[in-house]
């Protein structure tokens, strides 16, 4: 006697009875991302139910970070593994960016120091006290970051 494999899901049917909402789905079904009505179905759900909910209860949340179920595996055709290398290697140049700028930064104002006349004093330099972005380099990194829809505080 064969065993029968567990799904994953409930399963239930829907009819639809409304044309245009037919004509949506078939819409829908034909970009790429979507291989079936129960794909298109599920995150017509995913983003409609939360806001149907909010309306009849007042209790559910719509969340935009969240990704749909059909679009959590994949990343713009990637899979989710080579994404979360991308995410790391990311990470990483940022790391090494801000270390970049922030030594940058330190001989900078160490030399402006000597142009001054003053000394510069070790210490500071070694613990990284005057690390700081120059003002007129912060005010141009704060408008390229904005052009780009970048938001710094």
């Amino acid at each position: 006697m064969a065993e029968k494999e567990a799904k994953i899901g409930v399963e239930k049917h829907i009819r639809i009875t409304d044309e245009e909402t037919n004509r949506q789905i078939d819409r829908v079904l034909k970009l790429p991302e979507y291989k079936s009505f129960n794909q298109v179905v599920n995150d017509a759900l995913f983003y409609g139910l939360p806001i149907l909910c909010e309306k009849l209860f007042g209790e559910a949340e719509l969340s935009e970070e969240t990704a749909p179920p059909s679009q959590r595996q994949s990343f713009g055709g990637l899979d989710e593994k080579s994404f979360n290398v991308l995410v790391r290697l990311m990470k990483e140049t940022v790391l090494n960016v801000t270390i970049n700028k922030s030594i940058l930064s330190s001989l900078f104002h160490g030399k402006c120091l000597e142009y001054k006349g003053c000394k510069v004093d070790a210490e500071n330099f070694e613990s990284g006290v005057i690390s700081d972005t120059p003002d007129y380099l912060n005010d141009y990194e704060i408008s390229g970051l904005k052009k780009c829809g970048g938001n710094k505080k």
